[in-house]
């Protein structure tokens, strides 16, 4: 469990710290670039990632193998296998993204030609970094297979650094967005390095001979057993560039600004509650007794949702003076964005557990269909909304959107492992307290005035609040954990 801990401990602290240097550059960037051309930048990231759908299947499979089989040879066919098909796959892709790089961002995207100027150079640096960072999470997924995920989370954190710290550094000194390509280039590189120096070092020099022989066969298994992780993970990638999309054509390119300032914060508390589970995703992977699974998912549920409940609270209370603070220019619009995308995803991390379950024990296709309910219900509401809701439309469908997947999500696990236990009656300590602190806080919060004040009662608040929900209910989870574990 100690290793667990450090795996989803060093998670968390690598997504925080990476926050922090996503929500200082947000600002200079506003500040250097303006709303429109930010709105351009969001949008050209997010068109540069299109060769990452070729890679959504098959190093999930791959993890899932290794998992299962260990160091064997037959495992280094599957590393080499999984290496060659998306060297295959990516590099024509990538060569094609480049290639047609201004139908995809003036006749696709919609940017006029004063802003694809701007961004073409930044749009193809971040086209060839993508594939450097494809080639890298093979590397990345022998390392999760060997319980070192602690080490992804360094080297990942070192590259968010250097992207992120190169980005701002680059955009202040004047050279733009085409200067900070070339700081996205520089970041992937290096990162690329670090993880396949360790992956080689912990893993071992493969042995590949007969790979050859045995590579129609084993490239057969990766796709068939990738196939549905792939497809749904390329639903779950249409989430967001959809998104932006019917936003950018249908509202305004500014309006992607705002929805991006949204899905950053959405994002960074997502990735964290990511972090926090995956640690489970190979320990279900290797477990086969559908009770023990159902134990283990649904401690871990519990405790997930009386950590959720809190931060919801201090959330609501603490995001409209933080944002002012932080985006002195940000309005009710961005705020709500923010405050409903960001509630109704944190409820969804509830669906991670029974998601991995269903990755790693042959109901893929349940992924698919989960994925679909997201992407589907998102474009409908939006659809039918824009034009008399406009951007709240977009919010609504978005909520709409992640909540419906939690509810299959949660159909699925009744369904095929067990219903998820609140534990209400066992927890009826650390509601009470989560009660009266909601009419607590409602009633302080109003006497403040003095932003940096409010802020500072509610954080110590919080860490209050997590001290006592810590003592009492987070101490006792591990020990039963550890029972299960035995």
């Amino acid at each position: 469990m100690k290793l667990t801990y450090k795996n989803s401990l060093s998670g968390i602290g690598q997504l925080v710290l990476t926050g922090v240097l996503t929500f200082i550059s947000i600002p200079v960037f506003i500040r250097v670039l303006g709303e429109e051309a930010y709105g351009a930048f969001s949008i050209v990231t997010l068109a540069g990632n299109l060769n990452i759908f070729v890679n959504l299947g098959l190093n999930s499979a791959l993890l899932n193998f290794l998992c299962v089989h260990g160091r064997s040879k037959e495992s280094n066919y599957n590393i080499a296998a999984t290496l060659l098909l998306l060297v295959v796959i990516v590099v024509p892709l990538s060569v094609l993204a480049i290639t047609f790089q201004q139908a995809i961002l003036q006749q696709f995207l919609g940017l006029s030609n004063r802003l694809y100027e701007q961004v073409s150079v930044l749009y193809r640096c971040v086209v060839v970094a993508n594939l450097l960072l494809l080639i890298g999470q093979t590397f990345t997924t022998i390392l999760d297979s060997q319980q070192r995920i602690y080490l992804t989370n360094l080297y990942q954190f070192i590259y968010s650094l250097l992207y992120w710290g190169g980005m701002i550094i680059i955009v202040s000194m004047g050279y733009g967005m085409s200067g900070g390509g070339w700081a996205v280039i520089g970041a992937a590189s290096v990162w690329l390095v670090f993880v396949v120096t360790t992956a080689l070092t912990v893993w071992g020099k493969p042995n590949l001979t007969g790979f050859w022989a045995a590579f129609p066969r084993i490239a057969r298994q990766q796709l068939t057993i990738g196939a549905s992780v792939y497809s749904a993970g390329l639903m779950n990638m249409l989430f967001e560039p959809m998104t932006k999309l019917l936003v950018s054509r249908l509202i305004g390119v500014t309006e992607v600004g705002y929805l991006e300032i949204a899905h950053k914060i959405r994002s960074q508390l997502w990735a964290i509650m990511q972090k926090l589970t995956y640690p489970l995703y190979p320990q279900i992977s290797h477990l086969t007794d559908v009770s023990s699974i159902h134990r283990m998912m649904t401690a871990f549920q519990r405790r997930m949702l009386v950590l959720i409940v809190p931060f919801l609270l201090f959330f609501f209370l603490a995001l409209p003076t933080a944002l002012s603070l932080w985006l002195p220019k940000a309005n009710d619009v961005t705020i709500l964005a923010t405050l409903c995308i960001s509630s109704a995803y944190m409820l969804g991390t509830i669906s991670i557990p029974p998601y991995y379950f269903m990755m790693s024990h042959q109901h893929g296709k349940m992924t698919v269909f989960v994925q679909a309910v997201n992407v589907t219900v998102n474009g409908l509401v939006i659809f039918f909304t824009y034009q008399w809701m406009g951007f709240n439309g977009v919010i609504l469908a978005n909520s709409l959107a992640i909540l419906s997947s939690l509810t299959v999500c949660l159909y699925y696990q009744q369904r095929y492992i067990g219903p998820l236990q609140l534990g209400v009656r066992d927890q009826w300590l650390t509601w009470l307290i989560l009660f009266l602190l909601t009419f607590l806080l409602n009633f302080v919060d109003q006497q403040f005035t003095n932003a940096f004040l409010r802020i500072g009662f509610i954080g110590m608040t919080a860490a209050i609040t997590y001290a006592v929900l810590l003592r009492h209910d987070i101490l006792r989870f591990s020990s039963r954990s550890g029972a299960i574990n035995q």
